[in-house]
């Protein structure tokens, strides 16, 4: 059986017993806990998250129980257990959207100097580089016994 959540960026739970699917109880669990993490004030009004997250487990284990049985939830997502289509005939929904990592950060471009740092600095040694956006400054600071050599690996595997 197949427990389809239907919102588009939702992927379709294989429940039964098999060892490769999901216990229905589970899933129902699952979905319980999202709903209920998620809920604003308007779907929880004076109870608690435990509440209706118990609520909508509840309900769910009530109303899915064969094929074709339906659910629908507080926050208007409906739910719908159906039969397992032959394998490679599932509807499949692109689920990635484009993502932006922000304001691009800059990189090294060059080091200029290592330098020794005063003892009541953070470390004993520094590397001064140049960024990608023109700018000079501290990239790295560490202890300088803290460094491997080749040497430190001899005879490990």
């Amino acid at each position: 059986m197949i427990l389809t959540t239907h919102l588009s960026s939702s992927q379709p739970h294989d429940v039964g017993n098999e060892i490769w699917q999901e216990p229905l109880a589970d899933v129902i669990r699952a979905e319980a806990e999202m709903i209920a993490g998620y809920a604003g004030a308007e779907l929880l009004g004076a109870g608690t998250r435990d509440a209706l997250r118990e609520r909508i487990i509840s309900e769910m284990t009530v109303a899915l129980v064969s094929e074709g049985d339906t659910y629908q939830a507080p926050d208007n997502v409906v739910y719908t257990l159906n039969d397992d289509p032959e394998p490679g005939t599932r509807e499949r929904v692109d689920t990635l959207v484009g993502m932006s990592s922000g304001p691009e950060q800059p990189v090294v471009e060059e080091v200029l100097q290592f330098e020794n740092l005063p003892l009541t600095q953070g470390g004993s040694r520094q590397a001064i580089v140049r960024w990608s956006n023109g700018s000079e400054s501290t990239a790295l600071v560490w202890y300088a016994d803290e460094t491997l050599s080749p040497v430190d690996h001899v005879g490990r595997q």
